[in-house]
């Protein structure tokens, strides 16, 4: 993905989208967003390696901020994607973060190969979260997102792909419902965000971790709060 056109889009998927992308890095990487011009209008406020975010205005929906992940497998590279990422979460709008964060939160999210460690990674990834009131969708389907598509002894599964929303969004008059759906000619299962009427507002609830006392930083987080 050095570059794209349009007649590149409309090969795959047909015409009436439109587009943004971040070209490969090397062999690796590249992110690639798309929507229909007839339905809405994104607009971009900052791209990197591991990130488009911006603007989406859907017809009859209104302005929502999304941002498209694909983090980095190194720690240390992935606190850009969240140092990326912070100054642009709002609570002005409905903001979406999705994609493949590359990232294990729970010994729960990882099937074969090396044992989970609740390592740097983890932390700092929740640690995001929590500093900016952000929160995890649920999800129907295989809670595993990834595999390295080996058999037995030798399969490693994985849950790298998630759907992040703001805490105006936990109070949307709309259920957000995230689908894990089948993997077809990737390692990856596609994600799908569908939102559903609600008859009544999603009651919001307090987590804690006790990870997060270890962190001198999240004193000043709940003093804020």
């Amino acid at each position: 993905m050095v570059s794209i056109e349009h007649k590149d889009v409309e090969s795959l998927i047909g015409t009436g989208c439109n587009f943004s992308y971040v070209p490969l890095a090397g062999l690796s990487g590249g992110i690639l967003v798309l929507w229909r011009s007839n339905l809405a209008n994104f607009s971009m406020i900052e791209s990197s390696s591991q990130f488009i975010i911006g603007d989406l205005d859907i017809l009859n929906k209104g302005k929502w901020r999304i941002a498209t992940i694909y983090g980095s497998k190194d720690v240390y590279n992935r606190r850009l994607l969240c140092n990326g990422l912070e100054p642009h979460i709002t609570n002005d709008c409905i903001m979406v973060i999705g994609g493949d964060f590359n990232c294990l939160l729970d010994k729960e999210d990882k099937k074969g190969g090396r044992r989970f460690s609740f390592s740097f990674g983890p932390k700092e990834m929740k640690y995001f979260m929590t500093s900016n009131d952000i929160y995890e969708l649920g999800f129907s389907g295989h809670r595993l997102t990834w595999s390295n598509n080996k058999k037995g002894s030798d399969q490693i599964m994985e849950r790298l792909d998630r759907m992040m929303v703001n805490s105006i969004s936990v109070n949307y008059n709309q259920q957000m419902v995230v689908k894990h759906l089948p993997r077809i000619v990737s390692d990856h299962c596609p994600i799908l965000l569908n939102t559903l009427k609600s008859s009544s507002k999603v009651k919001k609830s307090i987590k804690f971790e006790d990870v997060w006392a270890s962190y001198p930083a999240s004193y000043a987080v709940v003093e804020k709060a």
